[in-house]
């Protein structure tokens, strides 16, 4: 768990921070947003052009806020009105990606980032309206419900696509709305709106499996989250604890998922749309340990800080100031440690995956089907990290695009595809999208064992494919697939970022602290190696190894053993 002293010394460099970058941008043009930039979207599929600029304009709010917040002085408070104004002659506050120009009333397009900032300008309406002029204070009133409040409580439920979903837009949108609807003078439609978000959220907690797991992963789990508890929180205030959102028997092992998805070394579970090295809200992790006791905080080395999110979102920024000192000052000398675990086990049987955590080890399996929220085919796969360092990954997410989310392009991306996972190539095919294409069975007949049947992910049904993985506490890891059809075909396919050395039937992969030793059948043949490059979530391209080997027939059994040794430096 981070320590106080740790989480202190984040506290101060946030404030730092806030003053560095105040004193940096006082002066500097605010940039600007074309219907050129705009269109890109429409016209070539690009997000990241559009959005970055948009995203920097969110910068500059949160900066000037917070530094009005702690400050007080005339310059910032100036500076701060000058980009609210300037927010709210945006054409609109919803991104390209997310509006649906056939429509008359697209400009007010109800979605994430227009909820966002209507929530994040409310929520500065609220704190400053001792500092701000009236002239402000009313443009914003008037742009959060010209633009937001009013398009969505006009409208019948369902309009707006998001609450019809279980993700985290249903939690972000609803939550940053009902929060505005707090923070702002009410203009006698308050107790509707919260009455229509509190059944969105009821919605959103159905989301998770019955075992706590987001199956979007954890970035989309802290998104969702941290919306969620800002609101919650306020409206527990506002009903003077009558309406406690946290009064829900699947809380617990909801919050406690974050903890499950930090490997050894700070690495994290890339499923989905995730990232191998994600960061935790400290405001929010501090919040959930004052209410859930199991609730660990990591090592404030894996905290993001005040610009580690591109996107500057408000709510998530100030809790993170907050929370954090409220925290502080609560547990001003309790400095409680944590026995670590040398070894654990976490096996989540709804949501079907399994986490190994061994001393400086980490292993995650997921079994699930092909039509999961930000699905890739990936039915199987595992990663594997020591250290700190991922040595068997998931890329995880790449570049948003048009084509990342239609259905007809979004399996052509290398990500997406089961080619860029841990699992095996059957019959020349890869996995294929659908739910129905799953793992029929995923169970775990004794600790660190997992036994998973997933034939069906490549559509087929004549045919039995298995896969076994067993981790000992003494640090062998064995996974062994086995494919039962006569005549069928079973390929294994590793995905590494380091590049391999081949000896005789040894794959070595040699990291910055450890060597991974792959050890396959003395009959498995036929290995290949491959660089690949795709693009990242920021549109880089990055490179990942390809491994690739024959499993061994035996009596219509077409079988690949792989046995996972680390020798440490």
């Amino acid at each position: 768990m981070g320590c106080l002293k740790d989480i202190k010394t984040y506290h101060e460099e946030f404030k730092k921070d806030i003053k560095r970058y105040s004193t940096e941008l006082l002066y500097n043009d605010l940039p600007l947003l074309t219907e050129e930039k705009f269109l890109l979207y429409e016209k070539i599929g690009n997000r990241l052009v559009y959005e970055k600029i948009y995203f920097e304009r969110r910068k500059f709010l949160n900066v000037f806020f917070f530094a009005v917040f702690l400050y007080k002085e005339d310059a910032y408070i100036r500076r701060l009105e000058e980009i609210i104004y300037s927010i709210c002659e945006e054409t609109t506050w919803a991104l390209p990606a997310h509006v649906d120009l056939s429509k008359e009333d697209w400009k007010y397009t109800v979605d994430l980032f227009s909820s966002e900032t209507a929530q994040a300008l409310s929520c500065i309406y609220y704190y400053l309206k001792d500092i701000l002029s009236e002239k402000c204070l009313l443009t914003i009133e008037e742009n959060v419900e010209k633009r937001v409040l009013k398009p969505y409580i006009e409208s019948e439920y369902g309009y707006h696509r998001w609450e019809n979903w279980t993700n985290n837009w249903i939690s972000v949108c609803a939550s940053s709305i009902g929060s505005a609807s707090l923070y702002l003078p009410d203009k006698g439609n308050r107790d509707k709106i919260l009455d229509r978000v509190e059944i969105c959220l009821g919605k959103y907690l159905k989301g998770f499996s019955d075992d706590g797991v987001c199956l979007e992963g954890l970035s989309y789990f802290t998104y969702g989250m941290e919306y969620f508890t800002g609101f919650a929180n306020q409206l527990y205030k506002y009903s003077d604890g009558s309406k406690d959102l946290f009064n829900n028997k699947s809380m617990k092992s909801i919050v406690l998922f974050q903890q499950n998805c930090f490997l050894p070394g700070g690495n994290t579970i890339s499923f989905s749309d995730g990232s191998t090295n994600d960061r935790f809200r400290p405001g929010l992790s501090c919040f959930l340990k004052s209410k859930f006791d199991e609730f660990e905080i990591p090592p404030m080395e894996f905290a993001m800080k005040f610009d580690t999110d591109h996107c500057y979102r408000f709510m998530a920024n100030l809790e993170d100031y907050l929370w954090v000192k409220e925290f502080l000052e609560k547990n001003e000398s309790e400095n409680k440690s944590v026995e670590e675990k040398s070894y654990e086990f976490i096996f989540y049987k709804d949501a079907q995956w399994a986490v190994w955590k061994n001393k400086d080890i980490g292993l995650a399996l997921k079994g699930g089907n092909n039509n999961e929220p930000h699905n890739h085919n990936d039915i199987g796969s595992f990663i594997l990290s020591c250290d700190g360092e991922i040595f068997l990954t998931d890329p995880g997410c790449g570049e948003y695009t048009k084509d990342y989310f239609r259905e007809d392009t979004r399996y052509k991306i290398f990500n997406n595809r089961s080619l860029s996972h841990n699992v095996p190539i059957i019959n020349k095919e890869e996995q294929r999208a659908g739910k129905e294409y799953k793992c029929l069975s995923f169970k775990s007949q004794k600790s660190g064992q997992v036994d998973m049947s997933y034939a069906k992910a490549y559509g087929l049904d004549d045919t039995s494919l298995k896969r076994k993985i067993e981790y000992y506490s003494e640090g062998d890891i064995l996974i062994e697939d086995r494919l039962k059809k006569s005549g069928g075909s079973l390929r294994e396919n590793l995905i590494s970022p380091i590049k391999p050395k081949i000896e005789d039937n040894k794959i070595i992969l040699t990291g910055k602290r450890a060597a991974l030793c792959i050890k396959i059948s003395e009959g498995d043949k036929d290995i290949s190696l491959k660089e690949i490059y795709f693009k990242n979530h920021k549109g880089m391209d990055e490179s990942v190894w390809q491994i690739q080997f024959a499993g061994v027939e035996d009596n219509g059994i077409s079988m690949a053993k792989m046995k996972f040794i680390f020798d440490f430096f």
